[in-house]
């Protein structure tokens, strides 16, 4: 199929979207567009709903600890799926291919390489979960803390970020039956227990508890920068994980500004706090997808998410539909990107986990973390990110075709399977690492004007 059958295709199938009983907001003339309001829009074919697309055994899910996942017990889960002398075999072949690549001076194994990757975190310090003591109060400042609706809040808060460098925010409200057992029980070391209070102030005691005051009744969910130019580089150096850095770099400044404002924001950075995707979904930020990632309308998985407890009022926001989920259920792309089979191929979500890496009490396509840490392991095979780099949906808005196609698929899933193989045709995916230094990067690696109204 040409690109000129392609687009007649498409053309067809938007016809689709009013026959499916969505439609995108009309406006007879500027001063209405003007009046529907300004600031952050999620895609108008991404729908709210009251509950998510994942579905979710609130009774049945407990509290999950972030020690227990393949981050936390890694050695011990991988050691059931490949013995220490395979793993051995596979770190020394690894090695190997690494000096012949760099000897070579084959594409992604040159100096320019190196020192891109090399450099991309380098003048940050670690995060603390007391970090707001060392910022100014009201009190020092000589007023009064800031007190807003929580729809103003939230506009404060969205700004603040916004400004310096996270994509969307979403808020979700600590429920204790249902969303307060997305925060993890124990951090990522299985010592400190996250513990809520009746105190006035969080506390910290090291290997031993944090402590949340129970008036910390929200949290406020933010996906960060992934480079998709990067991750198409897999697995070549150039595939750096720049969200850590950035939100090492955002939380500091965050913290302290919710501490001038009178308020706390309450986060130990990295993979703490809270289950990152669980929380994006519940807030807004996206679906999940059969990589078990949560896919975000805007950025598709190419992203990270990263959480902040807070006593500001703010909005319970709604979770959403935007079609990913029913297309999850037809493509299959990551799946078959990853020869070591960590993702499955059923067409359905179930509710079996694949081992102890994985929560139960929701509906999920549960990877094989042991697998997916094997693959990394072996020679020019991936680097943590393959299947988030092959999905459909790892694309820039800048294309208008792209949004077009996410909301015929949000609307008409008939067409799911043709917009995979059209994927396929057009030779989306995995890139030369050497094309990376003939492009021109938008700004901080993304395009990040997404969702604005200007």
């Amino acid at each position: 199929m040409s690109r000129r059958d392609f687009m007649k295709a498409i053309g067809v199938a938007g016809a689709g979207i009013a026959a499916a009983g969505a439609a995108a907001p009309v406006f007879h003339d500027l001063d209405e567009m003007a009046a529907a309001g300004s600031g952050y829009r999620r895609p108008w074919w991404a729908k709210t709903t009251e509950t998510p697309t994942t579905e979710i055994d609130w009774q049945n899910m407990k509290k999950f600890s972030e020690g227990n996942t393949m981050r936390g017990k890694g050695t011990e889960y991988l050691l059931t799926y490949i013995d220490k002398a395979e793993q051995d075999r596979r770190a020394a072949a690894k090695t190997e291919a690494v000096k012949a690549h760099k000897a070579a001076k084959d594409p992604g194994y040159t100096a320019r390489d190196y020192a891109f990757s090399g450099n991309a975190s380098r003048g940050l310090t670690s995060n603390g979960f007391e970090n707001w003591k060392t910022a100014s109060t009201p009190e020092k400042l000589g007023l009064p803390k800031w007190e807003g609706t929580p729809e103003e809040n939230a506009s404060v808060v969205r700004s603040f970020l916004r400004f310096n460098g996270m994509l969307s925010i979403g808020f979700t409200r600590l429920e204790t039956d249902t969303t307060m057992k997305l925060m993890y029980e124990y951090g990522p070391n299985n010592k400190e227990k996250y513990t809520f209070a009746d105190v006035d102030a969080p506390s910290y005691v090291s290997g031993k508890e944090q402590v949340y005051p129970n008036k910390c009744k929200w949290v406020i969910t933010v996906v960060n920068q992934e480079s998709q130019e990067l991750w198409k580089r897999n697995p070549y150096p150039l595939q750096v994980q720049i969200r850590y850095p950035r939100a090492q770099w955002i939380q500091e400044q965050f913290q302290g500004f919710m501490t001038s404002l009178g308020y706390y924001a309450l986060s130990e950075g990295g993979n703490g706090t809270g289950i990152a995707p669980a929380f994006g979904v519940m807030s807004g930020l996206g679906e999940m997808g059969r990589m078990n990632r949560m896919i975000t309308p805007e950025w598709g998985p190419t992203v990270g998410i990263f959480r902040y407890v807070t006593d500001l009022p703010l909005p319970d926001d709604k979770p959403i539909d935007a079609g990913f989920l029913e297309f999850c259920k037809t493509c299959k792309k990551c799946a078959e990107a990853c020869i070591e089979g960590a993702h499955s191929f059923d067409k359905e979500p179930s509710w079996e986990v694949s081992g102890p890496w994985n929560n139960p009490g929701h509906k999920a396509w549960f990877e094989d973390s042991r697998k997916c840490r094997a693959y990394q392991s072996l020679p020019d095979s991936c680097n943590a990110g393959t299947c988030l780099a092959v999905c459909t949906f790892t694309k820039y808005e800048k294309a208008g075709i792209h949004n077009v196609v996410k909301s015929v698929a949000s609307t008409t899933p008939m067409f799911n399977a043709f917009f995979r193989q059209m994927d396929d045709f057009m030779g989306y995916g995995l890139k030369d690492p050497a094309s990376f230094w003939d492009i021109c990067p938008p700004i901080y690696g993304v395009e990040n004007t997404v969702g604005y109204d200007y």
